[in-house]
């Protein structure tokens, strides 16, 4: 009994190892087999080359970019105000506007129109500016046309006082205002001089004198005066003279509103500055 339980175990051993054989034939094919070596002339693998550093590539516009991003202005940033002109700054300034080019046309006629060449015209320039303050003057000649220039100065205001002997200034205003500090400043033209009026002188006329005493009718037509004659005349003269008064005996104590109208035949009347009892009279021809 011991034999034959012994052989039994034999066959099922047996048994199991042909089983373990069989399932191991199976498996087998189906691992992957190991893979052969090919030798090649191709580079080593990545693995056995040496290492490099390696960067990545920046973009083109990178720098462009970088610059532009730090010179861009933050959200909190604020745009700075233009500075105010100190004090010394806008006192420089009006002085510049003040101290401006002096340039003068000018041409003299008398009072016919003619040109008064030859005559001296004196000027005053005022000036003001960065180095001071003062007057400079000077002095030019009109040419055969009555012409002449002031030039190459600087300044404010501009004084033009011509002289020649047997003239006399008839023009009033020859004050020019350069400073451009207000407006209506004067602005020189070449093509259109500046006329300054001299007359020219013709002598003294001889005065008349008359000393006579004339009776004048207070109604009636007007009474003509030949100043030369001294001499009542029918019409023409020189002073017509017209009596006005109420009708009536005046006295100191009836006194009554009496009126004496003068008038210039062919001319005009000019009161002899406050002489009482003396009246000019000029014929329209001077």
């Amino acid at each position: 009994m011991k034999i034959r339980g012994s052989i039994l175990g034999l066959v099922v051993i047996a048994a199991v190892l042909i089983a373990l054989v069989l399932w191991y034939g199976k498996k087998r094919p189906m691992e992957a087999s190991p893979t052969a070596s090919v030798e090649t002339n191709a580079a080593p693998p990545a693995a056995t080359a040496p290492s490099q550093p390696v960067s990545a590539p920046l973009h083109p516009n990178a720098a462009a970019t970088q610059v532009a991003s730090s010179s861009a202005p933050t959200a909190t940033s604020q745009p700075q105000s233009p500075q105010s002109p100190d004090r010394e700054t806008l006192i420089k300034e009006i002085l510049q506007a003040n101290d401006a080019d002096i340039v003068f046309y000018g041409r003299l006629e008398d009072q016919s129109g003619s040109a008064v060449s030859g005559a001296a015209v004196n000027f005053s320039i005022q000036y003001k500016d960065a180095n001071g303050r003062g007057m400079q003057r000077g002095q030019v000649v009109s040419d055969a046309n009555g012409l002449f220039t002031i030039s190459g100065y600087r300044g404010a205001n501009l004084g033009i006082m011509p002289k020649k002997v047997g003239y006399a200034l008839s023009t009033t205003s020859t004050s020019f205002r350069y400073s451009q500090l207000t407006p209506g400043y004067f602005v020189p033209d070449a093509g259109n001089p500046t006329v300054i009026k001299m007359w020219k002188l013709q002598g003294a006329e001889p005065l008349v004198g008359i000393n006579k005493t004339f009776k004048i009718p207070y109604t009636g037509p007007p009474i003509n005066f030949d100043l030369l004659t001294g001499q009542i005349v029918p019409a023409g003269g020189d002073i017509k003279l017209t009596v006005s008064r109420s009708a009536g005996v005046m006295s100191g104590r009836n006194r009554l509103d009496w009126s004496v109208q003068v008038e210039a035949v062919n001319g005009g009347v000019m009161d002899a500055g406050g002489q009482e009892g003396v009246t000019y009279a000029a014929p329209q021809d001077g």
